[in-house]
């Protein structure tokens, strides 16, 4: 079949060709009476409009890697098989950290940094889809490409860099968590132990299925904050007045722009989808599956905003009621104090936080924890797809687990090293609010050496037809380029006197 449709049947055997489930169980072929013989179609004719009608019986039954099945499967089931990373990676982006960064920007500034947070969707969105399609394209993530492109010095500095900001993500979330569990009486250590032990439970499945399904799920309780926006009451007029107000000579509100960049647009959540793409079998053997996947990443872009504005607004409309001095939000507990202001009463509020904050931070672990795995691994030179785009389930058994660990040393070591790193680190720490903040202000100072890998990988170093081109490609450096001098140059500003 590989040298072409006229090449000679009897040669087919020779070439390779892997007989799939539907040529193993065809009957064989009845034999021909001689009157056929005499037809001015030969026996191998005859023989290759068998084999051609057999191949054509077992369409519904082709591999996912044929893009002549793929294509004709209805929309709907191609949407499902695409979707999932954009819309993961954008539920991870509002996670702990950044809910209390919205929450601390609507308590000091009230409405000013609202508009900041509508903005930025286009900007998180053309981040995103570079890693798209780098994925897409290259089949590789962002440091298995570095490294393959620029050698292993290049990839080590991109991934010095990400580690680390996976690793203090990855801390955040876990004292976030503590301190929502602590409202319930739990002890720190005791609730940090349990996301420990989910995170490694998950992910010994060794399928990218389940991790992404549990990932959603967790993920979509943030949506309880569109409801605590409306029950606030925030009044259009503060609104539209104090969006309008930006006051950039203010140094707490120039490190809380910078913080809010730094919560959008994280240097782990790009690499994260990038090899999250190639591990769930997204490919461009389909020709629409780049632009479902770009449809997926632009609604979660949308959905990550809209929370993030919710938290701002909410806390916005309680902490300015009355016109009192501005409210500073840093702990849950101050989180707690508001939303039983909302909420009418302490145990709705701390039922609500509780759900909506612990599923923020969970998905937003899964998401660091698998970046961290992935960018060591690939820097070390090792495959991008670790996980299987196959739905194994939690019944895979322990021998499973031990073919996992076998086959991806590195990946699960590194994993395990992260997660109990997160876990001893965050039980000794009890100021939250400010490693929260410092944690979303360190991703908006790293987020230039992620973006810009990310523009020159896309502009040079893909297929012609795939690239970054003409007006495109510097529009987006340009966008880019604000955005970095802004968050670096506010470093400096941050530190002036």
């Amino acid at each position: 079949l590989s040298q072409g449709v006229d090449a000679p049947v009897s040669r087919v055997g020779r070439v390779g060709l892997a007989p799939g489930p539907a040529l193993r169980r065809a009957p064989p072929a009845s034999p021909r009476p001689r009157s056929m013989m005499r037809n001015a179609r030969s026996a191998a004719d005859y023989e290759r409009a068998d084999l051609d009608d057999r191949l054509s019986s077992a369409g519904s039954s082709c591999s996912n890697s044929s893009s002549a099945c793929r294509t004709t499967r209805p929309l709907w089931r191609r949407l499902l098989s695409t979707i999932g990373p954009g819309l993961m990676t954008c539920m991870a982006d509002t996670d702990g950290p950044c809910l209390i960064t919205a929450a601390l920007s609507g308590a000091q500034w009230r409405y000013s940094l609202l508009l900041l947070q509508i903005g930025l969707v286009p900007i998180l969105f053309i981040a995103q889809e570079l890693a798209v399609r780098l994925g897409i394209v290259r089949r590789l993530g962002m440091t298995a490409i570095l490294r393959a492109d620029f050698g292993p010095a290049v990839a080590w500095c991109v991934s010095i860099p990400l580690l680390a900001a996976c690793v203090l993500g990855l801390v955040s979330e876990f004292c976030v968590i503590g301190q929502t569990m602590a409202l319930w009486g739990v002890r720190v250590w005791q609730s940090n132990a349990l996301v420990a032990v989910t995170l490694l439970v998950v992910v010994s499945t060794g399928s990218y299925p389940v991790v992404e399904r549990v990932g959603l799920a967790m993920g979509m309780c943030q949506v309880a904050f569109l409801f605590t926006m409306v029950m606030a009451g925030p009044k259009a007029h503060d609104v539209l007045h104090d969006s309008l107000n930006f006051p950039l000579r203010e140094r707490d509100f120039v490190e809380l722009v910078t913080a809010n960049i730094g919560a959008v647009i994280m240097p782990w959540m790009l690499a994260y989808q990038q090899s999250a793409v190639c591990n769930k079998g997204i490919g461009e053997e389909e020709s629409d599956q780049l632009l479902l996947a770009r449809l997926d990443t632009g609604f979660g872009c949308v959905m990550t905003q809209v929370i993030m504005a919710a938290m701002l607004v909410t806390t916005a409309a309680v902490t300015s009621e009355g016109g009192g001095p501005a409210q500073r939000i840093g702990t849950v507990q101050d989180l707690f104090v508001v939303f039983v202001q909302v909420m009418g009463g302490e145990f709705a509020a701390r039922l609500l936080l509780t759900f909506a904050m612990i599923g923020a931070c969970m998905v937003a672990a899964i998401v660091q924890t698998l970046c961290a795995a992935w960018t060591l691994e690939q820097a070390l030179g090792s495959s991008t797809a670790t996980l299987e785009p196959v739905d194994k389930g939690f019944g895979s058994g322990l021998s499973a687990i031990a073919s996992n660990l076998q086959k991806h040393p590195a990946f699960y070591i590194s994993y395990v090293v992260v997660c109990s790193g997160a876990f001893v680190f965050s039980s000794v720490v009890d100021e939250v609010v400010d490693l929260s903040v410092f944690t979303e202000f360190c991703n908006g100072v790293l987020m230039p050496l992620v973006i810009f890998s990310l523009w020159y990988l896309s502009a040079y170093r893909l297929p012609e037809e795939h690239r970054l081109q003409g007006a495109s490609r510097w529009i987006v450096f340009i966008i880019f380029l604000v955005c970095s001098v802004f968050c670096v140059g506010s470093v400096f500003f941050s530190f002036r006197g």
